[in-house]
């Protein structure tokens, strides 16, 4: 979506709530395994958990959650009543490398979980300008307590994953979680460089679908699965500026979203002055992005056109929401963000999931 020239955050920037780390470990405690011991083992201070409302860097808590894995020989960190067999995430891993583009190794992703799993918890789909990755635990068979960190944790890797065999940082569109309220510290999604969006009913990575049959460049590589975090954050070292987003631009996207939910229309002035900025400083910062404030107007009422859209409103409906003196011009408008008519990604979204070959 959007290109800037800005820095990378340096891996340690990233962090986790000790409290998502604990229950990500619940069970695994309750049946013996020591965190002292996991921690020393690990290099790690020994109390480095001990207070719930703590953070931990996000590389450490890879660590550590590797680590766990190991110590109880089980990779559902026992939260799931289907036990997971130690290497089971390596052979999940393994079969992208037959993967020639990002569709299909989606796909293949989506198949080989819902074969270890045992059920159709995970698909793709493609709607208007995106393709994506879905995970829709609803009625998965948990064993005791949900944590949303496990499945963020999953999806993390999962882009990383497809990042390292493309050959750079792949651009989302979104990415959704189930969790309610996301936290107010530099938080671990924030590794995906793209907006947030929480209390959504599937966790979801949604990628523009510019890239979705490009071909991968490291398609060779049979073994993602062992350093993939410090292969991603090496890729997003020396992966250009331009090909990464930019949270600039997400900000300016969000106060457009926010004024038109509060029935507001979204001006130059009115948005510059919600981020406690001058118009011209607002210009000159999308300038650096080599964006424009009608590139960014464009891309949040794209989103927000797909959200109304499938909240069940009308094309007269959202073409009024949005500010739109007829239907005709957001329907001209509709087609060139997302290449379809409206109607007709209605149609695409009720549809059943994409099955690939």
């Amino acid at each position: 979506m959007y290109g800037c020239l800005s820095k990378v955050n340096r891996q340690e920037n990233f962090r986790v709530e000790n409290r998502d780390v604990l229950l990500l470990m619940e069970n695994s405690i309750q049946q013996g395994m020591s965190i002292e011991k996991l921690l020393a083992e690990l290099s790690l201070p020994t109390d480095l958990l001990s207070q719930s409302d703590g953070f931990i860097s996000f590389p450490d808590c890879w660590r550590i959650i590797i680590a766990n894995q190991n110590a109880i020989q089980e990779e559902s960190h026992l939260m799931s009543s289907r036990r997971l067999k130690k290497g089971t995430t390596r052979l999940v891993f393994s079969n992208l490398h037959h993967a020639k583009s990002l569709t299909a190794a989606l796909g293949s992703l989506a198949e080989t979980y819902n074969i270890v799993h045992g059920g159709d918890y995970n698909f793709v789909r493609k709607r208007g300008g995106t393709v994506s990755f879905v995970v829709d635990d609803t009625n998965f068979h948990y064993a005791g307590k949900i944590s949303y960190f496990a499945l963020e944790f999953a999806i993390i890797r999962i882009h990383c994953a497809v990042s390292i065999l493309a050959g750079k940082a792949l651009r989302l569109v979104r990415v959704c979680t189930k969790r309610p309220v996301l936290p107010k510290h530099h938080h671990h999604l924030l590794i995906l460089n793209s907006r947030i969006v929480p209390a959504q009913p599937v966790y979801e990575l949604a990628y523009d679908i510019s890239q979705s049959d490009e071909k991968f460049v490291n398609s060779e590589i049979t073994d993602l699965s062992g350093y993939i975090l410090d292969q991603y954050l090496n890729l997003l070292k020396h992966t250009h500026s331009t090909d990464l987003q930019n949270g600039f631009a997400h900000k300016v996207e969000a106060a457009i979203i926010e004024q038109v939910l509060h029935f507001s229309s979204p001006s130059q002035k009115s948005v510059a002055s919600a981020l406690n900025m001058s118009v011209a400083t607002l210009r000159r910062k999308l300038g650096v992005c080599r964006l424009t404030y009608r590139q960014v107007l464009d891309t949040a009422f794209g989103e927000m056109a797909i959200n109304m859209l499938q909240d069940q409103l009308n094309s007269a409906d959202v073409a009024e929401r949005l500010g739109y003196s007829d239907v005709r011009s957001f329907k001209r408008a509709f087609r060139r963000w997302h290449g379809v008519s409206p109607a007709a990604y209605k149609s695409m979204s009720e549809n059943v999931p994409l099955k690939l070959i």
